[in-house]
């Protein structure tokens, strides 16, 4: 991927935009970055231009009105507008909750132009979706029982797909980086079924060099040719000497194909690897999963890809996880085809229209606009942040982690949060600083008594972050909640060539903020 950004652009749009007064065109030894990020950033040889930071404390604005508001502590360049990477799912999910309701359900209809008889649905069978982000093999199993519950056993006659909740420019996209079976560049689908992946897992058998291999979804006609061996080795890398293959032969089948040498370190691996036909993806796992909870096709079915029409009658209609346990998958393991389609249902269920980008994002602006939230340098191309041009500044996000605490919603917006040390994609971030460092019993006292009017999701001294990374960027974005329990909103992004070097800038901006530096060290303006 070509780099996003060049210097002399930062340099041209630091003096296009307006600064704020602690922001600005500012080298890394002014005084009004800390020392420790300030080191950081010479260490990891990235320009100051390349950086955009933005650090707000967040106080309670009195006891008796649980309204929270913030202070301006460090605003380094926050007004240029910086690819985020996918800590622009906080604007989405957030923006989502809002709009549609933390407890909205995605509706997946089952209509047929037929009739039951003695137990056989005679006629075809259609399935509406209406772009549940979440429909996987749990979900069709659910859907299945409840066709069998209203009487039908079997089915005489073929599956017809309607995906017209959807516009079809959704899956043009100008993200491309050559990795198409990769399961983060799924495409939206109006009926995505189990993220249109196969997930392959691997349990080495030492005593006789084999290697099991189970896949999910089960589907009803695919083969796995395992020519995998054994070897002693550590599992790192893992798959660096496995060739695989998948894809739909001449006679209908899937042919899965793997070869080459599995590591005896790895206990277990998994591989997930995006199904290229989507349809047939869907309709063998559909007869798979009729034939699992023990229905019968009474002639094996075939595919039609249609709307819906006039004669076909509702018969089941399954209502999907709610929206806020979408929300977060998306930011906890920052799935982005759920983020996509998060926006597309936004448009399709306000503008009453199959959905597409543009509406997605014309609903974000009015949202943001309905909260007094002007963000002209606001980009957005699909709301998930895989893209090139998606674009917000770091004092704009850091609002939007205002809003998300005045919200009605801010529970379910913090639990989505990855927990630095603990889940999500900061799992293995700051480890060796909790383990270090834990409050002792006057900071714990009055951690206790200055989060008090906070959520419960912000009670606990530790950094709930959602990260962002491609190629040119690395981006981090959340709440910090210091070791004496100040609460702190922090923004940053990288947009560099090297920008994989910027991990410890983040992470000496975080430790910073956990131990109280911005109290025991004020920041001058």
């Amino acid at each position: 991927m070509n780099h996003l950004f060049s210097r002399s652009l930062f340099t041209l749009a630091a003096l296009i935009f307006i600064s704020s007064p602690c922001s600005a065109n500012n080298t890394p030894g002014n005084t009004n970055l800390p020392t420790p990020i300030a080191q950081a950033i010479k260490k990891s040889g990235i320009p100051a231009e390349s950086i955009a930071l933005s650090i707000d404390k967040i106080n309670v604005k009195s006891p008796s009105e649980k309204k929270y508001l913030s202070k301006s502590l460090i605003h380094w360049q926050a007004n240029i507008p910086m690819n985020p990477a996918s800590t622009m799912k906080l604007v989405t999910s957030l923006a989502a909750m809002e709009v549609l309701g933390p407890q909205y359900r995605w509706k997946t209809d089952l209509l047929t132009n037929g009739r039951i008889q003695n137990e056989i649905l005679k006629g075809d069978l259609l399935i509406r979706g209406s772009g549940d982000p979440k429909l996987i093999p749990e979900e069709i199993n659910k859907m299945l029982l409840n066709l069998k519950s209203i009487g039908v056993k079997k089915i005489d006659g073929n599956l017809i797909f309607d995906r017209s909740a959807y516009d079809n420019s959704v899956k043009e996209s100008s993200f491309s980086d050559g990795e198409p079976t990769r399961a983060y560049n799924v495409s939206p689908d109006a009926l995505l079924f189990s993220f249109n992946s196969f997930s392959f897992q691997f349990f080495p058998n030492i005593n006789n060099d084999l290697v099991l291999i189970k896949q999910t979804p089960r589907i009803a006609n695919l083969k796995i040719d395992n020519n995998l061996r054994i070897i002693e080795a550590p599992c790192t890398d893992w798959k660096k000497d496995i060739n695989m293959s998948i894809g739909v032969q001449k006679n209908g089948e899937w042919l899965a194909s793997f070869d080459g040498l599995y590591p005896s370190g790895c206990k277990t691996a998994f591989w997930n690897v995006v199904a290229s036909d989507s349809d047939s993806f869907l309709l063998q796992s559909f007869i798979a999963a009729w034939e699992d909870i023990g229905g019968v096709w009474i002639k094996k079915p075939t595919l039609k890809n249609m709307p819906l029409l006039s004669n076909f009658k509702p018969i089941v209609t399954h209502f999907g996880v709610p929206l806020y346990e979408s929300v977060k998958d998306i930011n906890k393991l920052s799935n982005n085809v759920m983020a996509r389609q998060v926006l597309l249902t936004m448009a399709l269920e306000k503008s009453g229209k199959p959905g597409n980008t543009n509406n997605g994002m014309k609903i974000v602006k009015e949202w943001l606009n309905k909260n007094q939230l002007n963000m002209p340098e606001l980009v957005i191309e699909n709301g998930s942040g895989l893209s090139r041009v998606e674009r917000i500044s770091s004092q704009h996000l850091n609002q939007i982690l205002l809003l998300g605490l005045n919200s009605s919603t801010n529970n379910y917006y913090l639990e989505s949060l990855p927990i630095a040390g603990f889940d999500g994609t900061m799992k293995h971030r700051l480890l060796d600083k909790f383990r270090k460092v834990v409050p002792n019993k006057k900071e714990a006292a009055a951690l206790e008594k200055n989060t008090e009017l906070f959520p419960d999701g912000l009670k606990k001294y530790g950094a709930y972050i959602k990260t962002g990374s491609l190629v040119d960027v690395r981006s981090i974005s959340g709440y910090v909640v210091s070791r004496s329990g100040h609460v702190y909103a922090v923004t940053s992004f990288i947009n560099d060539r090297n920008a994989n070097a910027g991990r410890g800038i983040h992470d000496a901006a975080l430790s910073w903020l956990l131990d109280d530096g911005p109290q025991a060290h004020p920041v001058k303006h």
